[in-house]
């Protein structure tokens, strides 16, 4: 159902899609965002659910935007590996 959704509120502001492959972790950079939150969250080593919710707060908020703007410019050199690699890992 949610697909249909995005589907539709895309067509109706006239924005193509692109199709993506559903198992491609070297061309989703969200991928790196999510392993450097988790190796950070890892090393305050909460011990309950209050300190995990509190640590993935905290460091969310320590990942500044320049890690996350390389993490979209990286994108070239990520399409080229794979354009390089005929798609094979």
């Amino acid at each position: 159902m949610r697909a249909k959704t995005v589907k539709a509120f895309l067509g109706e502001r006239h924005i193509q899609s692109m199709s993506w492959p559903a198992n491609s972790p070297d061309l989703n950079p969200i991928e790196n965002l999510w392993w450097k939150l988790k190796k950070m969250v890892h090393k305050k080593a909460p011990t309950c659910k209050a300190d995990l919710a509190s640590a993935v707060k905290e460091s969310w908020h320590q990942i500044d935007a320049e890690y996350c703007l390389s993490l979209i410019q990286s994108m070239p050199q990520r399409l080229k590996a794979v354009i390089k690699a005929k798609g094979v890992n």
